[in-house]
């Protein structure tokens, strides 16, 4: 089974073993789509290793599907970002996963679900904060007005940012894998660790913790 293969298959596992940035490093998407687009993934240039997954790889998405087999790519529905914004799209049972861009700092909010495989999501983005409380609150503030009086909850920075020793550090590739009629949610962390290498940490792949927004 090849890499690509074993990433659709079980994007979970996959993200496990090796580290998956959302990043169309040779071209693609970077607004949200409301159609899935067909994707695959690639290795990154200088082949970096994932210093604490021994055989670990680094890999991005791309839209370049030229000689991928038939269990090489897949439809995604892709939840892109803007500065200062926030961006919205909504799931359906026509594609299997969803992934949102990178972040670092950014909320991903997950809207009440009716088993229908229908969920509202979204890509809160407060750069010009500048970090910290200040950023998490007004990117809730975003959440609250675009989902209005619908319930949603929230993937925040400080559930995917932090490393054990409690330093930032993390970057998070959040995305939904649709099991049965209902979408779960999952967070990848991962980490350059510096050095002319180009290493990589990766910060595992787990249950995302998606919390509701503060009452009032």
């Amino acid at each position: 089974m090849s890499h690509r293969s074993e990433f659709v298959a079980d994007p979970v596992t996959f993200m496990s073993k090796n580290v998956l940035r959302c990043q169309f490093f040779d071209g693609g998407y970077n607004i949200s789509e409301s159609r899935p687009i067909v994707l695959t993934i690639k290795e990154m240039k200088g082949a970096p290793k994932v210093l604490n997954k021994p055989g670990g790889k680094v890999f991005y998405l791309t839209t370049d599907t030229a000689g991928a087999g038939r269990d090489e790519k897949v439809p995604v529905f892709w939840l892109g970002y803007k500065d200062n914004e926030s961006t919205r799209g909504m799931l359906t049972k026509t594609s299997r996963f969803m992934f949102t861009a990178n972040m670092d700092g950014c909320t991903l909010g997950i809207g009440s679900q009716a088993g229908d495989g229908g969920c509202l999501v979204s890509h809160a983005n407060l750069k010009s904060a500048g970090g910290g409380e200040a950023q998490r609150s007004g990117q809730e503030g975003q959440l609250r007005g675009l989902f209005g009086d619908d319930s949603f909850r929230m993937v925040q920075p400080g559930s995917y940012m932090y490393t054990t020793g409690g330093s930032k550090g993390f970057k998070a590739t959040n995305f939904g894998v649709l099991t049965g009629s209902t979408w779960k949610f999952y967070t990848h962390k991962w980490m350059l660790s510096g050095g002319a290498s180009g290493s990589y940490i990766n910060g595992g792949c787990l249950p995302a913790r998606p919390i509701p927004p503060v009452p009032g």
